[in-house]
C-alpha cells in the first residue's frame, strides 16, 4: 500500500472515530438536552418532544402555538431581544426561567416592571432535604384546579414588583431571602411569602416567569408536581404547544459546541440534494479506482 493511501486511511479512521465520539458521548453541562445526568434536561425534552434551537433566528414566524423556554445564563444582543419581543407580540409564549442570570435584561427590554431579585430563597421549615430546596404549596386557583399541589425548587430566587393578579405561586411565610448568603436569617433580611412564579399578557402573547430553572433538570423534574407545573406553563388547556428550548444562551463546553456542529452537519447531509451529491461522489471515486486498477465497474 502506498504511503499516501495509508495516510488517507488513517486520517479517515481518526475522523470517523472523532465524529462518533462526539455524537455518542453525553454532555455533562447544565440544562443540555443531550445530558442524561442529574443536571441535564433530557427527560423534560423527551417528554414534551422539545426542539432545541441554537439561535433565535429559528423562532417560527407564526408563533401562536409555540412556547420558547429561555434560561438566560448568557447576555442578549439587541437583535435577539427584538426577536423575543416580536415573538411575544405575535402571540407566542415565553417561559423565562432564571435565578442569577440575565433574566432582568429581557424584562427591562420588554418594558416589564417585574424583576428577579437574584437573592437566594431559603426555607428552613417547608423544604425537601434542606432549606436550599423550598417546597412551594401556595398556588393560584387555576393551578390548584389543574392538580398542582406541591413543587420543589432548587437554589431558587424570587420575583419582585409583581401585581397580585399576575402571581401564580408563592413561597411559605417561613421562607426568607438570604441577602448575605450565610445560610441563616439575620435581622433586616426579608421574610416570606415571596412570589416565585407569575404569568403576564404581553401583546397577543404570554410571559411566564419562574424564579428557578432547576425544576427542569433530570433530578428535579420528577419531584412532586414539578413536571405538571412546567406542562401547565407550556400548554393551554388540552392544546399541545410546540416547545422550543433556547440553547444559545446556555454556557457550553467544547463538547457541546462540537455536538451542535455535528448535528447541524448531519441535518444538512440528510437533505435529498446532499444525499444525491454524496452518492454521485462515491460512484465517481469507486469508478476511478476500478478503472485505475484495470478492472471494470461490473
Amino acid at each position: 500500500m502506498k504511503v499516501s493511501s495509508l495516510l488517507f486511511a488513517v486520517v479517515t479512521l481518526i475522523l470517523v472515530i472523532s465524529l462518533l465520539s462526539v455524537w455518542f458521548y453525553p454532555s455533562v453541562q447544565d440544562f443540555m438536552a443531550s445530558n442524561t445526568m442529574w443536571n441535564g434536561v433530557r427527560s423534560f425534552s423527551d417528554n414534551v418532544s422539545a426542539d432545541n434551537i441554537e439561535s433565535l433566528d429559528e423562532l417560527p414566524s407564526l408563533p401562536k402555538q409555540a412556547v420558547l423556554v429561555a434560561i438566560p445564563y448568557l447576555d442578549y444582543t439587541d437583535a435577539e431581544l427584538l426577536k423575543i419581543k416580536q415573538f411575544l407580540a405575535d402571540g407566542g409564549t415565553l417561559l423565562l426561567m432564571d435565578d442569577y442570570g440575565y433574566g432582568n435584561t429581557v424584562l427591562a427590554y420588554l418594558g416589564v416592571g417585574v424583576r428577579f431579585s437574584n437573592q437566594p430563597l431559603l426555607d428552613p421549615l417547608f423544604n425537601y432535604k434542606n432549606q436550599l430546596m423550598p417546597r412551594i404549596t401556595d398556588f393560584a386557583s387555576e393551578l390548584k384546579e389543574s392538580g398542582i399541589a406541591t413543587i420543589v425548587l432548587n437554589h431558587a430566587t424570587s420575583l419582585t414588583n409583581v401585581e397580585p393578579a399576575k402571581v401564580i405561586a408563592w413561597s411559605s411565610t417561613a421562607s426568607f431571602l438570604d441577602t448575605n448568603e450565610n445560610g441563616s436569617w439575620d435581622g433586616g433580611e426579608l421574610k416570606g411569602p415571596f412570589v416565585v412564579a407569575a404569568e403576564l399578557r404581553l401583546g397577543q402573547g404570554t410571559l411566564a416567569l419562574v424564579a428557578d430553572p432547576s425544576i427542569m433538570i433530570n433530578s428535579m423534574v420528577g419531584r412532586d408536581d414539578n413536571y405538571g407545573f412546567i406542562r401547565y406553563l407550556t400548554r393551554r388547556g388540552d392544546e399541545q404547544e410546540e416547545v422550543l428550548v433556547d440553547n444559545s444562551h446556555l454556557t457550553k463546553m467544547p463538547l457541546d459546541v462540537s455536538k451542535t456542529r455535528v448535528t447541524g452537519g448531519r441535518e444538512m447531509l440528510s437533505s435529498p440534494y446532499a444525499l444525491l451529491g454524496i452518492t454521485a461522489l462515491i460512484f465517481v471515486v469507486v469508478s476511478r479506482y476500478t478503472i485505475k486498477k484495470g478492472g471494470n465497474i461490473d
